[in-house]
Order: structure tokens, then C-alpha cells, then sequence
């Protein structure tokens, strides 16, 4: 009798590998999906940054420079894919950005706050990350304070 069981253990290992094989390979597809979707967000968030960088250094500039020089950063998503918007704050509220720049004339003489939003609509690959978080675009806005 110990001689049958020593003959039918040859496959065991073959069929735990077949048991574990799958979870191990669905487990490894969703921390890469996770890590895509850390690594889009930081890419977005570095994108608002540099727009509202940019708008600070030139405020005279036109919307769709500040829109190119946020997609300039959004080197391993979609630029087409990736929305900007660019607004200033004149006081009492933020206004979208006018097509000849911030006015001199704004409220506030000293400073302009700027704020850059800007959004990337990101999905998961497998099913089972999809699930937990679904296909929101990802979203980030910079704001920064520029002295005239």
C-alpha cells in the first residue's frame, strides 16, 4: 500500500503549480495595473504643475500655450487624450483664463493666483482592478501665487 502512494505522487507538484500558476499570474497583472495607474497620475499631476508653472513665468500667454506645455509632460499617456483648463483668481472668484493673458487691470495689484486643472481619463486593463476603480479620470490641479 505505501508503494501506490509513492507512484502517484510524481504529478502532485504539476498539478499544485496548475492550482497556484493562475492566482500567481492574476495577482502579478494587477500590481502592473496598479503601478499604471500610480505612474499616470504622477505624470498628470507633474502636467499641472508645469502648466501652472509656465502660465506663472508668462502670464501674458495665450490658453493653448499653457495646454502645450502641459502635454509637453504627459510623455508615456496620450497628449490628445489629456484636458486642460487654465484660470486666475481676480478677487472674488476664479475666471478661465483670457486669450490675451491675465489683464494688468486685475483685482488684485500685487498678486495672481493661477490654477491649472487638468485631467487624463485612465482605465484599468484586468477586470479585478477595474472593479475597485472603474474608469475615472484621473485629475490633478496646480495652483500657484505670481508677484507683478
Amino acid at each position: 500500500m505505501n508503494g501506490a502512494f509513492r507512484r502517484g505522487d510524481k504529478g502532485v507538484s504539476t498539478v499544485e503549480f496548475a492550482l497556484v500558476a493562475p492566482i500567481l499570474i492574476l495577482l502579478l497583472v494587477g500590481i502592473l495595473d496598479i503601478a499604471r495607474g500610480v505612474n499616470a497620475y504622477v505624470t498628470v499631476a507633474n502636467a499641472s504643475r508645469e502648466g501652472a508653472r509656465y502660465a506663472m513665468l508668462s502670464p501674458s500667454s495665450a490658453p493653448s500655450a499653457i495646454v502645450s506645455a502641459a502635454r509637453a509632460r504627459v510623455v508615456p499617456l496620450d497628449p490628445s487624450q489629456l484636458t486642460v483648463s487654465a484660470s486666475y483668481y481676480d478677487g472674488a472668484t476664479f475666471r478661465p483664463w483670457p486669450s490675451n493673458g491675465v489683464p494688468a487691470s486685475s483685482p488684485q495689484p500685487n498678486s495672481v493666483t493661477i490654477r491649472v486643472d487638468v485631467s487624463y481619463p485612465w482605465s484599468a486593463v484586468s477586470a479585478l482592478i477595474a472593479q475597485f476603480f472603474g474608469t475615472a479620470p484621473l485629475t490633478s490641479s496646480a495652483t500657484v501665487d505670481t508677484r507683478r
